[in-house]
């Protein structure tokens, strides 16, 4: 007699804290001649050079990810260049919240000064993914044991089981944005609440029954 098989999916949703925040910095400049773009632009990257070092300890990572100088035309003529724009674009990933404020806030008081963000994530190596998946499994195993008793029998073997479709969904990130204009009081203090990230371990799992009764 052939073995019966039951096919069930497993899965589990998990919460928890994020471990890092991604800010998205973009620094600003316009001017009559590109190389006065050129100069503003190092003059506002020396002054977030400044901030970031001023808030190295709560720093995971910065890279500068790009930079844009370009002519702007006249707008009924696209021959006539009336000055250059020229822009600057920094990641900066941060691990301690309580930097967060402080570090947004001093990037916006820098001469055009930019943020977008924050974006909230795991570490990949978070221990909430193993747990997703091994609570997945079970919930897997749970169906599958509804499955044979309802037909009177048990679980007997194990045939196959299976993450490849999605495996885990990852967390959702939310963001804000934030550009200077003009001086911040200092007694500023922005509210930025972590959001909880979700994570979502989906399973295919295959298993053979044992005593199974149709009657």
């Amino acid at each position: 007699m052939t073995t019966p098989i039951v096919t069930v999916r497993g899965e589990a949703e998990l919460e928890v804290p994020p471990d890092l925040a991604e800010l998205r910095i973009t620094l600003h400049a316009a001017a009559a001649d590109a190389r006065a773009v050129f100069a503003e632009l190092a003059r506002s990257g020396s002054g977030l050079t400044e901030v970031m070092d001023a808030h190295a300890a709560a720093i995971e990572e910065r890279a500068t990810t790009g930079a844009h100088v370009g002519p702007v035309f006249h707008r009924r003529s696209q021959t006539k260049i009336t000055g250059y724009r020229g822009s600057q674009h920094t990641r900066v990933v941060v691990h301690d919240f309580d930097a967060l404020s402080p570090l947004l806030l001093a990037v916006v008081e820098l001469p055009n000064g930019q943020v977008d963000g924050p974006s909230w994530s795991l570490r990949r190596d978070n221990a909430v993914y193993r747990d997703a998946r091994l609570a997945a499994i079970e919930d897997a195993r749970a169906r599958a044991a509804d499955y044979a008793a309802g037909f009177s029998g048990r679980i007997a073997e194990l045939v196959e089981i299976s993450d490849l479709e999605e495996g885990y969904g990852g967390p959702r990130p939310v963001a804000m944005y934030a550009r200077a204009a003009g001086g911040m009081a200092d007694e500023v203090e922005l509210d930025l609440e972590p959001q909880p990230q979700r994570v979502t371990g989906r399973i295919t799992v295959r298993f053979g029954l044992a005593a199974v009764s149709l009657g």
